[in-house]
């Protein structure tokens, strides 16, 4: 199944990054769809529920009712012409697909009509009044939740449907509902408390779930972007508040968007790329370090690559890492044991101070979910400890004073293992690796109290540097071939053979001019994924300048593009043989031919290839093939 296929890759890559779960569950899970279920009993038994005859977007050449999500128009809030039946991505309102403008159905792109159907709708209004109370004591919540929810709260609850027209997900405990399903954004939401009674009946203590929804001392919180917050911070609660003895949201610590230049990430778009991606790339913890420097706590962000590389070579390795192979170099060729001082002198006790105080604001920058600022104060702790090392001169005062020398040489192993218990939450597994270098144990389990306690034995041991330098990507002069996304097209005014397409390659959208306008009509193009040759030389044809040149296989009946899966976002690199050729220095046309380019195969196993020095090099983006839009004759000539 395909929900299957991205819980085994989401898990995987949440390891990846070393990020650990109790229970990674879904909402897939039979005991999540009974669950589910009780709880929309009991608001129907309570008189939160109610039936109700709405119009619901039908798609006639489909022959079905469409979900929320396959219907895409112009939001009328902001005007953002990709809002979504359920919600805008871009002022993060809530909609109804009847409120889009000019709607038109993701599959077919026509005009949905709007049709009659029964539907229970859940009485938000009815617990508008308890829901404001509750939401009047969070005062500490960040200022974007704050805003989203009043502003949703202050427009006025209103009913809302909590069952659609399909046949997939979570069944309707009602007579003559057995062709609806309870709607995903009710029951989903639900998921968070199936996951813990999951976890209750896997560790054989069926009560461990209500300490995590009944303790009134148990915080929970809700981390997400911020076009979940309404869901979490008032549709989510007023469910609690109907249902009762559930613990409410402490905390809701959203961010704003990450952006990737052209827009926030969104894998259903196809912006930016996923995170088990960057992992083939760089270390997990070089990615943990950057995205944590960069989270949009009170504001979009930008993530670019070479803003990681600059940041982690600078702070992480130059700053943290050179600073803990001095110590370790140090100590180890001269044999020193770093055991704690009887007495320190007072710039000593003032370092130990200032790593305590940097600690204590440390935690409580965590605590209030700061994160970015919790990172910043671990660094200030590992600059200080750099310059308290070239201040105390422990190379001269070997020499002069043994004794003082190891003062300042574990006082600056303290200074380390500090920073280290500090960073741990952002890079645990360099964290780990430093920690043992130090030669002390068990930092996750008992690490922070070592440090406050002040006693550390520490046993530097030689080693290679704890990290390596992330270098400048190089790649050979060719094409540089890249997924692109159709936006736009239009008919070329002075060619009939020409298209003009508007295409987005990720980080930039680009011009092209296209010879496909005799074997396509413009809608199979529209929105379609293309490969592009993104360095080929501009050129001006018939007035019109095309920015680079799309790839399609030609086999003298049939011109077809090339494309990707689905699942590949523009942007993304194509490679010919497993090389990602360079992004700079143009190409011309004659250059290009050198590659020749051509699809093998039948049938919908074709692929591209590279066919030169007498070997056929496969052309992927991500590892997957690339391949005609609809097949040709095997050997077809790509141009």
């Amino acid at each position: 199944m395909i929900a299957e296929r991205y819980h085994r890759e989401h898990a995987e890559t949440f390891m990846g990054y070393d990020i650990d779960f109790d229970i990674f569950s879904r909402t897939g899970e039979p005991g999540h769809s009974e669950n589910a279920g009780r709880i929309f009993l009991d608001l129907l038994e309570k008189g939160y529920l109610e039936e109700r005859t709405m119009t619901s977007p039908y798609c006639v050449s489909c022959d079905r009712f469409l979900a929320d999500r396959y219907v895409e128009g112009t939001c009328p809030n902001c005007g953002f012409v990709e809002a979504r039946g359920d919600q805008c991505d871009n002022c993060g309102k809530i909609l109804d697909p009847k409120d889009l403008i000019r709607p038109r159905c993701r599959i077919s792109h026509d005009e949905p009509e709007f049709r009659e159907t029964k539907h229970f709708f859940f009485l938000m209004d009815r617990i508008q009044e308890e829901l404001l109370r509750w939401f009047d004591g969070k005062k500490d919540w960040r200022q974007n939740v704050q805003s989203f929810t009043r502003n949703f709260i202050s427009g006025g609850l209103k009913p809302r449907p909590v069952t659609r027209d399909i046949e997939w997900g979570v069944p309707v405990p009602v007579k003559g509902y057995e062709k609806k399903r309870i709607y995903v954004w009710f029951e989903a939401l639900i998921g968070y408390l199936s996951a813990a009674k999951m976890l209750s009946e896997m560790r054989g203590d069926l009560d461990l779930w209500k300490r995590y929804w009944q303790d009134p001392e148990t915080r929970t919180y809700y981390f997400m972007g911020k076009d979940n917050i309404t869901f979490h911070s008032v549709i989510w609660p007023s469910v609690i508040l109907a249902h009762g003895e559930l613990n409410l949201p402490y905390d809701i610590p959203a961010n704003e968007y990450l952006n990737l230049k052209e827009g926030k990430f969104s894998k259903s778009r196809g912006v930016g790329f996923g995170a088990g991606d960057a992992l083939r790339t760089y270390h997990r913890d070089y990615l943990r370090y950057y995205l944590a420097s960069i989270l949009p706590e009170t504001g979009d962000s930008e993530f670019s690559f070479a803003e990681l590389r600059e940041k982690v070579n600078s702070e992480l390795i130059s700053k943290y890492g050179n600073l803990v192979h001095r110590l370790t170099t140090f100590t180890s060729s001269r044999s020193i044991s770093l055991t704690v001082p009887e007495s320190l002198d007072q710039a000593s006790r003032d370092a130990i101070r200032y790593a305590r105080e940097c600690i204590d604001a440390w935690k409580v920058n965590l605590e209030a979910i700061e994160i970015k600022k919790g990172l910043r104060k671990a660094m200030e702790l590992i600059q200080y400890a750099n310059s308290f090392f070239n201040q105390s001169r422990p190379w001269d005062l070997v020499k002069t004073s043994p004794e003082s020398a190891r003062e300042k040489l574990w006082v600056i192993g303290h200074l380390i293992a500090s920073s280290t218990v500090m960073l741990y939450p952002f890079v645990p597994s360099s964290a780990e690796h430093v920690w043992k270098v130090m030669g002390l144990n068990d930092l996750r389990g008992t690490g922070l109290s070592q440090v406050l306690e002040g006693k550390l034995e520490i046993r530097p041991e030689k080693s290679d540097p704890p990290f390596q330098l992330i270098p400048e990507r190089k790649a050979p002069k060719g094409p540089y071939l890249v997924v692109g996304k159709v936006e736009a097209v239009e008919n070329h005014p002075e060619a009939d053979r020409l298209f003009l397409l508007k295409v987005n390659l990720g980080e930039r959208k680009i011009s092209l001019v296209a010879g496909l306008r005799k074997h396509y009509p413009p809608e199979r193009v529209l929105g379609r994924k293309i490969v592009v040759v993104a360095n080929l030389k501009h050129t001006k044809i018939r007035g019109h300048v095309s920015e680079g040149m799309l790839l399609a296989a030609d086999d003298g009946k049939r011109v077809r593009f090339l494309t990707v899966d689905d699942s590949i976002a523009p942007g993304t690199e194509v490679s010919i043989g497993g090389t990602v050729y360079a992004d700079s220095g143009e190409i011309t046309i004659d250059d290009l031919m050198k590659f020749g380019l051509v699809v093998k195969g039948e049938g919908n196993s074709q692929a591209a290839f590279s066919s030169r020095d007498g070997k056929d090099h496969g052309i992927a983006a991500e590892g997957t093939r690339v391949f005609p839009e609809e097949p040709v004759s095997d050997g077809a000539l790509v141009r």
